[in-house]
């Protein structure tokens, strides 16, 4: 999707191919065709040196979920030609605001984060329940505080 000013394009870019769902928004020149991106990845030998810098180089936000969750529905959108925000499965997830290039709320690993503050064991974790707790602390946590974030910062 092209930036608000027409100089850069934001990419979303995700991996199901192995592991946990990924996904990843680059900040790229509008000399690249985002559609065209072609990063060097086997099974084998992983990503090369070379493509990994180039893609730090330009990420803006990086999400993925251990427990696959919420992951439906991927998308980035801007809101008041400021905010760059990614969601999905119905969730915000992070915001880029775009007046200070800050990535303003991003959790490279929400479930990690979740877990490491819930009374869940693996012994003791139902999915289900997980499920709708790890929904309810990303309301709260990050959803939420992201729409406080927007209309606080109009």
């Amino acid at each position: 999707m092209e930036s608000p000013d027409g100089k850069f394009y934001y990419g979303l870019y995700s991996d199901f191919s192995i592991g946990d769902p990924g996904f990843m928004v680059l900040k790229l020149d509008k000399k690249l065709n985002p559609k065209e991106l072609k990063i060097d990845y086997s099974l084998k030998n992983g990503i090369s040196d070379k493509d990994a810098e180039w893609m730090r180089t330009r990420e803006i936000f990086y999400n993925y979920d251990e427990a696959g969750y919420f992951c439906d529905n991927p998308k980035l959108e801007f809101i008041n030609n400021r905010f760059l925000v990614f969601s999905r499965g119905g969730y915000m997830f992070s915001l880029y605001d775009i007046k200070i290039e800050k990535d303003t709320f991003n959790i490279g690993s929400p479930w990690n984060e979740w877990y490491s503050q819930s009374q869940l064991t693996d012994e003791s974790s139902n999915r289900e329940k997980e499920k709708q707790d790890y929904g309810r602390w990303i309301q709260q946590n990050l959803h939420n505080k992201i729409k406080e974030y927007i209309l606080t910062n109009k």
